[in-house]
């Protein structure tokens, strides 16, 4: 696990009696290295290892249906670790104040890794904590397949140069340790005066009214009751995957009429699975050496059938993901159009007088009434399930150029409504997606009105490729079951 080190403060004086991990990127037991490393550290120094989750309200765009996502994969988290003998404690405020507060008195604190703004703040906050000068610390990178700051140093300029970087050091990074026997001597935290959940953790209900009631949490937008949170339920979800659409994904992903997605991104997003656990499982599952899979991506063009399809999700989930790590990590405009290619923003706003089709106000946007039935759609899908098709969701960020005055507005008003109503919103790979729709990690195209040179898309392209019927009325069967739901 030390090679996924990010940094380490030495302390001072070291003299705490206690291991302390902060769990917030990493919300799992399993394939979690900063878990192992703070296990196998406390192991080492026959010290106690106690685990805290903070719950916050200063996470930026998270509201009601991302919080119940999240707190649906805690009682797992408490019954897996209460059956290695670890406290495990929820807290209640500013994870910068509380975490110090809590670690002044550990040998040892560890952090798992974020690539957002609010994230890396939070913990430069810890690293630099007063209170935290006589404690060892260490932060690593848990979520991707290879450290992000260990494939590159700069911001890749497209999927292409990652690609291969990552593809020269995977054979290094696919094999997973196992966890240490951990058996020491079990201690707790004294929490008086800080605030914390004080009842059983197995109750999720409990649980949930004292989160949605201290978080003063407003009703919209709905809860998704139809995708429930948690590592089991991530397992059930990868298990199908494999058994039922693993065989088709290379062909019918991109389909919007059809679903061939894995339905993993809001489970990778809250961390509640690995992605190299999920890579073991597939590979396990289709009984395929891992060892193949640097060769299956760089060969995929010439790939069929089964290699096709493993080298086809492995591009998604470690390539492409890990292309929108790097982005986040390392552009400090990620959620603003500056972050664009500079031959993109200036294709784009050498066409800001070019007449639109159309310009709506944000509510009718986010209700899906605009005069594009199959923008419409995907919105509505996005609005009650928490999720949209791949494809469409590519389809539904550009189409928004044609009614915005602007890149800067149409960038906004799409992160606006992705991280309000995707459950796997608020995500790097959300925000290079939204980039994406506007030129970043591609190449220039042939140049047309509104959109430069930027990669354009249009409904009689969906209509040409796919059967936009069956979507809609897809859609449509969606929206009813849920409401069921509710």
């Amino acid at each position: 696990m030390k090679k996924r080190i990010i940094r380490h403060k030495t302390a001072k004086s070291p003299s705490g009696n206690y291991v302390l991990y902060w769990m917030q990127q990493a919300q799992r037991i399993h394939y979690n290295p900063a878990l192992d490393y703070a296990l196998a550290e406390a192991q080492r120094m026959k010290l106690c290892l106690i685990v805290c989750f903070v719950i916050s309200d200063e996470i930026p765009e998270a509201n009601i249906r991302h919080y119940r996502f999240m707190i649906e994969a805690l009682p797992e988290i408490a019954l897996g670790l209460a059956s290695k003998r670890i406290p495990f404690h929820i807290l209640l405020g500013k994870p910068q104040d509380l975490i110090p507060e809590l670690g002044q008195k550990a040998r040892l604190l560890v952090l798992d890794h974020g690539y957002l703004r609010w994230q890396k703040t939070w913990r430069d906050e810890i690293f630099n904590s007063k209170l935290l000068s006589d404690t060892e610390i260490v932060e690593l990178d848990t979520e991707a397949t290879i450290p992000v700051h260990l494939v590159s140093n700069k911001e890749e300029y497209s999927a292409a140069t990652l690609r291969r970087k990552i593809v020269s050091k995977l054979p290094d990074w696919l094999v997973y340790p196992d966890p240490v026997h951990y058996d020491v001597p079990t201690q707790d935290l004294d929490l008086q005066g800080i605030p914390h959940y004080p009842y059983s953790l197995q109750d999720l209900d409990a649980l949930w009214d004292w989160v949605s009631t201290e978080l003063k949490l407003q009703p919209s937008p709905d809860i998704i009751r139809s995708m429930t949170g948690g590592y089991n339920q991530a397992q059930e979800k990868l298990k199908y995957f494999i058994h039922n659409k693993l065989s088709g994904y290379a062909q019918y992903r991109s389909h919007p009429d059809k679903d061939y997605a894995s339905e993993l991104s809001p489970y990778l997003h809250f961390g509640q699975i690995s992605a190299l656990e999920i890579i073991h499982k597939i590979f396990g599952a289709w009984q395929v050496p891992v060892n193949t899979l640097p060769h299956l991506i760089t060969s995929k063009k010439q790939q069929m059938g089964k290699s096709l399809n493993l080298a086809d999700y492995a591009e998604e989930l470690i390539v492409r993901r890990e292309l929108s790590m790097n982005f986040c990590d390392h552009n400090p405009n990620y959620d603003s159009a500056l972050c664009l290619p500079t031959w993109a923003r200036k294709t784009l706003n050498d066409h800001l007088l070019d007449e639109r089709e159309e310009q709506y106000s944000l509510d009718r946007l986010e209700q899906g009434e605009t005069n594009d039935k199959y923008w419409n759609a995907a919105q509505r899908q996005m609005l009650t399930t928490g999720k949209m098709q791949g494809y469409m969701r590519m389809y539904w960020g550009k189409r928004l150029l044609m009614w915005c005055p602007s890149v800067d507005e149409a960038f906004e008003i799409l992160l606006y409504l992705n991280n309000k109503y995707e459950l796997d919103g608020r995500d790097a790979n959300a925000y290079a997606g939204v980039a994406w729709c506007f030129g970043k990690h591609d190449r220039p195209w042939g140049t047309r009105p509104i959109f430069g040179m930027v990669r354009y898309m249009n409904a009689n392209g969906l209509k040409r490729k796919f059967d936009m019927q069956a979507y809609l009325a897809k859609v449509d069967s969606l929206r009813a079951e849920n409401e069921i739901l509710l």
